[in-house]
């Protein structure tokens, strides 16, 4: 890693610097109380966080958070290290439920100031494990339509009748499921039911504060897909293979603001200033299985040809209808992904 140019995270409106070993294994590769290899650049402020601490007993403080269990390896470190740190560091006692067990944290100390700051620090260690957790749900924009579906099916079926006959990598199994067209927002680890809640609560303020104004001043936001591209720079080493989206302030506008506010309480971390909407057409991925996702190196495909055949195509013009937010690895009724809350923009037309 290059610590000229460190990892930077913001939280609490705070930037703060990582240091350590950008590698870092999956959570499930990890033995209980995995101890991480971190160190945390600070300054604290004056200022109080926006946390409730209130008095215990006769001369000290007390503030209680929830956290999910799966936290608790990374803030609790191999033999308690981690954990005996942060004690030592801020003159603070951190209680944390025993392995296994849910429940909250509670920070107890002498000093408010000390309190913020391990706060501030446990905060910081969860959005660093957060990322190294496969996500568990994502929001998306459904384009499981009529005319979206077939454009796709004819798509499909000139890649493997020409274009996928002189490309490399090229198989059946790694087109998308038709019913599961969508475009892609962000990608969320909900790790129990509070998290879970929490998201759905958020999806409903973007809802009335950030999806309900811009309709108000754009009117119906249109979406249109033409054309194709590539994550990476090769295109004979392809992973993912997306349709274009036209550029839509309005739509960008807004999914972007969605972003920002996952963001901000938590839910995601913010990887790009602005986010890519794409509709994914074809993915290595898909031809792994669950597991496999998590461990294997993907393959790729030579998507060249494709690319030159398919440089104007139309997949489809529709408008802005739903919004949803899923679970991974499920399926509906309607053969799109489990929704465990949705915005739907035609209610009461």
């Amino acid at each position: 890693m290059n610590i000229l140019q460190p990892e930077l995270i913001w939280i609490d409106g705070r930037c703060y610097r990582l240091f350590g070993n950008i590698e870092r294994p999956s959570a499930q590769n990890i033995s209980p109380y995995f101890e991480d290899n971190y160190q945390m650049d600070y300054k604290d402020s004056e200022d109080e966080c926006d946390i409730e601490i209130v008095p215990y007993e006769s001369t000290r403080f007390k503030h209680t958070f929830h956290v999910s269990k799966s936290f608790f390896p990374f803030i609790i470190g191999s033999k308690h290290a981690v954990r005996k740190k942060l004690e030592n560091e801020t003159r603070t006692s951190i209680q944390i439920p025993r392995l296994g067990e849910d429940g909250d944290i509670v920070i107890i100390g002498t000093d408010r100031k000390g309190i913020m700051t391990a706060r501030r620090r446990i905060n910081l260690l969860m959005e660093a494990s957060r990322k190294k957790i496969p996500s568990t749900h994502f929001l998306s924009i459904p384009l499981n339509e009529g005319h979206i579906i077939m454009n796709f099916n004819m798509f499909k079926n000139e890649v493997l009748k020409n274009s996928g006959k002189k490309s490399n990598g090229i198989d059946e199994m790694i087109f998308q499921i038709p019913s599961k067209l969508h475009l892609t927002i962000a990608l969320l680890t909900l790790l129990d039911d509070t998290e879970k809640n929490q998201a759905i609560e958020a999806l409903n303020y973007c809802h009335q504060h950030i999806v309900k104004p811009i309709i108000e001043k754009y009117g119906q936001i249109p979406i249109y897909l033409q054309g194709t591209d590539i994550m990476n720079d090769d295109p004979s080493e392809t992973r993912v293979l997306y349709a274009k989206l036209i550029d839509n302030e309005a739509l960008e506008k807004m999914v972007d603001e969605i972003v920002d506010y996952y963001n901000r309480i938590g839910l995601l971390y913010k990887e790009t200033e602005k986010v890519k909407l794409h509709l994914t057409l074809m993915n290595t991925k898909f031809k792994l299985n669950e597991e496999e996702n998590h461990y294997e190196k993907y393959k790729t495909f030579d998507a060249t040809e494709i690319m030159k055949a398919h440089k104007n195509t139309i997949f489809g013009e529709t408008t802005l209808k739903q919004i949803h937010l899923s679970q991974r690895h499920t399926i509906s009724s309607n053969g799109y992904y489990h929704a465990i809350a949705k915005i739907n923009l035609l209610e009461g037309l």
